[in-house]
């Protein structure tokens, strides 16, 4: 399976609620670079953020449910 970036993030706290309400829309995801990984490098802004990351496979969906849930909170 591979994995393709959905969306950075700043926070573990955000990529979580998009990640919630993705896999609770049948798709299922992976948070990377969360903050225990990097504490080391917590005031290093070259870290990548906090990466949430889908099968390549439910991309197109993942991304079309990430516009609503981002319409919904508007």
């Amino acid at each position: 399976m591979e994995l393709v970036t959905l969306k950075i993030f700043n926070t573990e706290i955000e990529a979580e609620m998009l990640k919630i309400f993705l896999e609770t829309n049948g798709v299922e995801t992976f948070v990377f670079g969360n903050i225990l990984a990097n504490t080391y490098n917590l005031f290093n802004t070259t870290s990548g953020g906090v990466q949430l990351k889908v099968s390549e496979n439910d991309f197109e969906k993942a991304n079309e449910l990430m516009e609503g849930f981002y319409n919904q909170e508007a």
